[in-house]
């Protein structure tokens, strides 16, 4: 039995430390993209089995040492990725002027989901000043309605799939649209949004496709890069927001920051996982609100479920004033040919420039 325990602790050691490295390799495979998903769940699980094998190495030094190795090297691994993601101040401010605050809400409700009181409730008691709904059809575009009372300006898109979008603005919009972003048939909000102060700035709400382990990520990949060009083509500072389908350290998605700019909130912040909100502990954060320079965070929050996969999760930022420091993380020509041989694969016109 001893010796069953102690294969069971090696082997496992051996796959967590294969499915911690496997994801380093840059393919569109999504096979090998799912693996990054569960980092937090595989650190974890490092340390379990990291500890578990101690008491075995005095008998079976042999075979318990470097299984040991390997729970230290996958548990070290997703340690450092995860590292910037810890509760450790960020650039927040306390105090911002009313007018300069901007707020976004966003949920995916789930295809199917038919607990639409929750969610009104909380954009009631929240009031957010942009709310990006996604996964929606014609049921929840009538049991959002009562949204339009305090967000007339509106964009949404019914597909009759899991990729419609509605999007609300308590905010004037400016040159508002839905469009196909990447070569892709999953609508995008592209707009301008007028805030309080009357500066207007961009917004992008977006919902590429889900992990399908026997497809490639390319059309998602695809959508992001496309964004990223948009927002780089524009002199407003913008904010990008949707259910991703991809964690904030994915190769694609830190390729997408540096290329357009953006800033991840959570950075700093702390982990806040938005889906699976039907278990306790397999959740990582798919849904993300990026800005780029020019945002200060007031507040991250999760908000409670209400029947979706996901939690709503809600942002509020600050425009700050005064001279704007630039991105430290600049756009290489290495990230460019990456992300314009992708839009070319997908078949889309759209490219990034190297300025």
């Amino acid at each position: 039995m001893k010796a069953l325990v102690r294969n069971t602790l090696v082997l496992l050691a051996t796959v967590l430390a294969a499915a911690s490295l496997i994801p380093l390799i840059p393919t569109e495979w999504w096979a090998v993209r799912l693996l990054d998903f569960p980092r937090l769940p595989f650190a974890v699980g490092s340390l379990v089995v990291g500890l578990a094998l101690f008491p075995f190495l005095k008998g079976s030094p042999r075979s318990t040492l470097p299984a040991l190795g390997l729970a230290t090297l996958a548990l070290a691994v997703n340690a450092w990725i995860l590292w910037p993601y810890r509760p450790a101040g960020g650039m927040r401010v306390d105090a911002c002027p009313a007018e300069r605050r901007l707020s976004v809400l966003i949920a995916n409700v789930q295809f199917g989901n038919r607990n639409a009181t929750p969610l009104v409730e909380a954009v009631a008691r929240e009031e957010p000043d942009l709310f990006l709904a996604m996964e929606t059809d014609a049921w929840w575009d009538e049991a959002l309605k009562p949204v339009l009372a305090s967000m007339p300006h509106a964009l949404q898109r019914i597909t009759g799939s899991y990729y419609g979008i509605h999007f609300f603005s308590r905010l004037p919009l400016v040159n508002g649209g839905i469009r196909d972003l990447g070569g892709q048939d999953t609508p995008a909000v592209v707009t301008g949004v007028t805030l309080r102060s009357g500066e207007v700035i961009d917004f992008i709400g977006l919902h590429p496709k889900p992990p399908q382990p026997w497809q490639s990520a390319r059309g998602r990949d695809a959508q992001l890069y496309a964004a990223a060009s948009v927002l780089r083509e524009r002199v407003e500072p913008g904010v990008l927001a949707g259910d991703l389908n991809a964690t904030p350290w994915e190769i694609a998605v830190e390729r997408m920051a540096r290329l357009s700019g953006l800033i991840d909130p959570r950075r700093g912040y702390g982990y806040v996982a938005t889906w699976n909100a039907h278990s306790s502990w397999l959740r990582w954060p798919l849904d993300q609100v990026l800005h780029e320079g020019g945002f200060a965070t007031v507040s991250i929050e999760r908000l409670d479920a209400f029947g979706s996969d996901h939690f709503p999760y809600l942002v509020r930022l600050c425009r700050r004033t005064g001279k704007i420091p630039m991105t430290s993380v600049q756009r290489s020509a290495e990230d460019v040919a990456t992300a314009n041989a992708v839009l070319a694969a997908a078949g889309t016109t759209e490219r990034l420039q190297s300025r």
